[in-house]
């Protein structure tokens, strides 16, 4: 029997329509970025209504913080090798592989749109920040519990560390050609002295 409050919620969401919007959305961003990132334009290439994808997400904004949400937890989790080195190695390359996949565009146009737009800084800042800062704060816990690292790491610490992690993809976005991974074992290193010397 349907009561008053299920004829309130509407119908249940459909997962896959969930997923063909997000995809539909990561693929307007690659294409067009910001500027041509609507929710008439995403529905339309998800083969949705309008008013489907408002059920999900009330703004534009609020879709691509789905976007990056989706992009950080499909590819930033659940890293445990059983050593620092590696666990730093296995997360720089799952940040390569964003940025190379047709993720990374759609990511890079939402954080270079962000300064200029509040509530999408607000949501990158939940949706990629803190997801980048509890995956990097998780490895170097474990490696402090296994006497990887001698010195605590603090709080501040790990907020600048996950500050360069990121920093490193937006610059390389903009200043590395393409296909060059030559730094990769640089920033890795760097990160490796930075938490010993914490």
């Amino acid at each position: 029997m349907t009561t008053k409050a299920d004829a309130a919620q509407g119908r249940p969401k459909d997962p896959r329509v969930d997923a063909a919007l997000i995809t539909a959305a990561i693929e307007v961003l690659t294409e067009s970025g910001w500027a041509s990132f609507t929710t008439t334009a995403v529905a339309k290439r998800a083969g949705a209504s309008t008013a489907s994808l408002y059920r999900r997400w009330p703004s534009k904004q609020a879709l691509a913080g789905a976007v990056a949400r989706h992009i950080a937890q499909a590819e930033l989790t659940g890293i445990d090798t059983g050593a620092l080195e590696s666990d730093l190695r296995e997360l720089l390359a799952r940040k390569r592989k964003i940025l190379e996949a047709a993720t990374g565009p759609a990511l890079l146009s939402l954080m270079g749109q962000a300064a200029h737009d509040p509530e999408l800084r607000r949501i990158l800042h939940d949706d990629v920040y803190l997801a980048v800062r509890g995956e990097l704060g998780a490895l170097i816990d474990r490696a402090t519990g296994r006497g990887d690292i001698a010195n605590a790491v603090g709080t501040a610490q790990v907020d600048v560390l996950t500050l360069v992690l990121i920093g490193t993809a937006l610059a390389r976005s903009v200043f590395v050609e393409s296909g060059a991974h030559d730094a990769a074992e640089t920033e890795l290193h760097l990160l490796l002295a930075a938490i010993s010397l914490a």
